[in-house]
């Protein structure tokens, strides 16, 4: 067979799931953008290149908190090109990028179901489902949320996508580091790193992260200094933590009744117990060579545990939609659906059903941890 017949499905695939996924990315992109959150990066980028601190800047938030930028200094550093261009631009160039690399995240996870039906001599998804699966998670809450406030969550969580499907082994975590010094919430996956006996990966993500955050350290040591030893820098920018869109085991908590010292130990323990799960949980997929679903479950919790988790945090949940109806239509599309139209139907309850599909796929996690085969060069524990 001539090396140019071998080689054009290479390229073949990754093109048609590109096509396939183009319509939610021209979605994402043109939803109109209020740019809330675009306008606090902005108005902290200016007084930095001004010389000013990064967590001066304030908006006044619906509930009358003040909303602050509430990322390490090194994401000031990363970020400090929003506000080198006209404000504009800097909408569109944030909305492109977000949606292309959730579009590379898109396309790694089908890539991947596609690797294990191979194994057993199935076909590749096909195309039509990949657009069924994809399409109305453009109009959920998650990505409604992310692209119309103009927020880095959608990005930062593709690119901890990226890591664990795209990177080899030796490389695994780089990015994990890279973003956890953006955002602090993917540095969750280093604990999974060192459960699972991936010594290396976790070596990365420690190491990257250091050298950033030093990094961050040197160019912007007040800032350093207010982010890291004063956390109420960060604290006073949650707002109100039993609001109906905060999605994590904090705010349902919260929204029923507890308070005080109640609240605290009743998420502690919950949250204590969700982490234990979901290592257990990850665990079993890094077993079966499944590194991109355990990211996910890991990602997953990340969100149930810490105590404040907008829709916008939430790209794990949406990339495990698309996960599971590629693999099991009969179960995703539903979850799809029902995802998308609570949107509009239920915004207030919303927040009590995603809780728990979230909590549902920590514990269970996603089809095929036990059947798959080993991916090669991996040996499963027995």
């Amino acid at each position: 067979m001539p090396p140019s017949t071998r080689v054009a499905p290479v390229v073949r695939r990754p093109l048609e799931l590109v096509a396939a996924f183009l319509p939610l990315a021209a979605v994402l992109i043109l939803l109109p953008s209020t740019g809330y959150d675009f306008r606090i990066y902005r108005g902290a980028l200016l007084d930095v290149l001004h010389g000013g601190s990064a967590y001066t800047f304030s908006i006044t938030g619906n509930d009358g908190s003040p909303l602050t930028f509430v990322y390490p200094p090194f994401a000031s550093l990363v970020m400090l090109p929003l506000a080198l261009v006209p404000e504009a631009l800097g909408r569109v160039a944030l909305a492109v990028l977000t949606s292309g690399l959730v579009v590379a995240a898109l396309v790694s996870t089908v890539t991947a179901v596609d690797a294990r039906r191979s194994t057993s001599g199935r076909s590749e998804v096909p195309l039509l489902l990949v657009v069924i699966a994809s399409l109305p998670l453009a109009l959920s809450t998650p990505a409604l949320a992310n692209m119309t406030m103009g927020q880095i969550s959608f990005a930062v969580a593709a690119v901890v996508v990226l890591d664990a499907a795209l990177l080899p082994p030796r490389w695994r975590g780089v990015l994990v580091g890279l973003v956890g010094a953006i955002k602090l919430t993917p540095l969750i996956l280093v604990p999974y790193y060192l459960v699972t006996r991936q010594w290396r990966a976790a070596a990365n993500a420690a190491a990257v992260f250091g050298v950033a955050t030093v990094l961050g350290a040197a160019l912007r040591w007040p800032d350093t200094l207010r982010y890291w030893f004063h956390p109420e820098t960060v604290r006073a920018a949650w707002g109100t933590l039993g609001r109906s869109d905060n999605w994590s085991e904090y705010g349902v908590l919260s929204r029923l009744g507890l308070h005080d010292t109640a609240l605290s130990v009743a998420w502690l323990v919950l949250a204590a117990a969700t982490v234990v799960a979901a290592l257990w949980s990850a665990r079993r997929h890094h077993r079966g060579a499944q590194q991109l679903e355990a990211t996910l479950v890991m990602g997953l919790a990340a969100g149930l545990v810490t105590s404040a988790t907008w829709p916008h945090h939430l790209l794990f949940l949406v990339v495990g939609c698309v996960l599971l109806a590629v693999q099991r239509p009969a179960v995703g599309l539903p979850v799809v659906a029902v995802l998308t139209l609570g949107t509009y139907a239920f915004p207030y309850y919303l927040g009590f059903g995603v809780v728990a599909l979230m909590l549902v796929l920590v514990l269970l996690g996603f089809d095929g941890a036990r059947r798959t085969a080993p991916a090669p060069g991996v040996t499963p524990s027995p």
